[in-house]
């Protein structure tokens, strides 16, 4: 586990997370902060809706693969 600090609205956050998920997740949150040490909570919400689009996203491509799948091997 390892230990992360995030500071959001003048607010410091400690988070636990698995160490491999931990690298992850320090490369995206240097991509939505830009470098700053704070985020306000608009630009929070903002990354928050990026990720779930990016989800969504996702989502769609796997279905759509799943049934080229089925239909390949029907």
């Amino acid at each position: 586990m390892k230990k992360i600090t995030v500071k959001i609205a003048s607010t410091s956050y400690n988070i636990s997370l698995e160490d491999e998920f931990a690298q992850s997740f320090e490369k995206e949150w240097e991509t939505f902060t830009g470098g700053k040490r704070c985020l306000d909570v608009k630009e929070l919400l903002s990354a928050y809706v990026q990720k779930c689009y990016e989800n969504y996203q996702r989502e769609r491509e796997l279905r759509s693969l799943a049934q080229k799948v089925s239909k390949e091997i029907s």
